[in-house]
């Protein structure tokens, strides 16, 4: 097996399914006073101290959520609870996740003055655009860090910088969920008052997620029901999923040069295709995706022809595959019809090898040559 949809989810690593098993081992509510109880609790701290540290920001500053959805959700919808008195104007791109594009349309329908922000042909944030629409209304900027379907780095440094001088009233959110634990995140640094991450991006498990928040005065619970987190998200952890993402995130390596250099092996390869197109800026790129369109096939048939051979790659974002519309990203990034439904996404980590990425390209080109022949 040859898995290069790594932008969709990760393999669990050793390290996180083993403290899964602790956790199962040690199954006390962290919410009971009791030995066990309190012992779940000890270690639910240890896994938030390795997340912050590796962000750079306190424990106490880390909301444990079921996702990067629910993540993003309490991000948006917790600012624009708390700030709607101040100012209803808030600001996106229009190449973000879904999680953050549907929350912002409800806010919409819920009477808020969205702006959605334009990109350029490589995916970046339109800044001149940015600076025109900011104003003293303005209490929500969200720019994801780096795209999930072209790994396009977006300017957030930049944009805390214009959202000072022209929203001082706002508060910067960024998804983070493709970038954490593949390059450097620093919420601070960023300028970020929020920061959106994932365990099952970094190899621990799907359902665990964390929002880390500069102060939990800027926002206002989504759920309600409890006391754990300071009641900002209620409910009982999941001690499993925390451990596993602590684990994980312990082993991660924020060093960009192996998924640059996977992502430029591939790139070479496959641009002896004929009649393909590189989707998304390569200066600013994560290397951990890249979007290619074959030109003049479905990319649907593409992805099952490769699977037959056991390469695992997608089409596109992987909470959008079963949505019959074409890729907004790519949409908004200017692309034609043929250039999107021809779209492949190829999705590097830590632990793909450089050999799996030649031999996939091979085959790629292989298959790419005979669906042409009958298209």
């Amino acid at each position: 097996m040859i898995y290069l949809d790594n932008a969709a989810t990760t393999k669990p690593s050793k390290a996180a399914v083993d403290a899964m098993i602790k956790a199962a081992e040690c199954f006390g509510n962290p919410s009971s006073l009791h030995g066990l109880g309190i012992e779940a609790e000890k270690l639910i701290n240890e896994s938030k101290k390795n997340i912050a540290d590796m962000l750079g920001v306190e424990s106490k500053n880390i909301l444990f959520t079921s996702g990067g959805t629910e993540a993003n959700n309490l991000a948006v919808f917790g600012v624009a609870a708390a700030r709607h008195k101040i100012g209803t104007k808030i600001v996106t791109s229009k190449i973000e996740h879904p999680s953050v594009l549907e929350a912002f349309r409800k806010l919409e329908i819920d009477g808020f003055n969205v702006e959605y922000l334009d990109v350029d042909s490589e995916g970046r944030v339109d800044l001149d655009m940015l600076r025109n629409v900011l104003d003293d209304e303005t209490i929500l900027i969200s720019v994801m860090h780096v795209n999930n379907e072209t790994g396009v780095i977006q300017p957030i440094e930049e944009i805390r910088e214009i959202m000072l001088e022209k929203a001082p009233y706002a508060h910067l959110h960024t998804d983070c969920v493709q970038s954490f634990g593949k390059i450097d995140v620093k919420p601070k640094k960023m300028g970020a008052d929020l920061v959106t991450i994932s365990s099952h991006k970094i190899h621990g498990f799907k359902g665990t997620g964390a929002l880390y928040v500069a102060d939990t005065r800027m926002i206002r619970p989504i759920l309600f029901g409890g006391e754990q987190q300071g009641e900002i998200r209620p409910g009982t952890e999941n001690v499993g999923g925390i451990l596993a993402f602590g684990a994980a995130a312990a082993e991660c390596d924020t060093d960009q040069s192996k998924l640059i250099h996977l992502r430029n092996t591939m790139k070479e390869k496959l641009q002896e295709i004929p009649n393909i197109k590189i989707n998304g800026s390569d200066e600013y790129n994560s290397g951990s995706v890249l979007n290619v369109s074959f030109i003049g096939i479905k990319a649907e048939i593409l992805l099952h022809s490769l699977e037959a051979h056991k390469i695992y790659v997608s089409t596109g974002s992987a909470c959008s595959s079963h949505k019959p519309q074409p890729s907004h990203v790519l949409t908004a990034m200017g692309l034609d019809k043929k250039e999107i439904n021809g779209a492949l996404r190829i999705s590097f980590d830590r632990l793909t090898e450089e050999a799996d990425v030649i031999k996939a390209a091979e085959i790629i080109a292989k298959e790419v040559a005979t669906i042409r022949r009958f298209m």
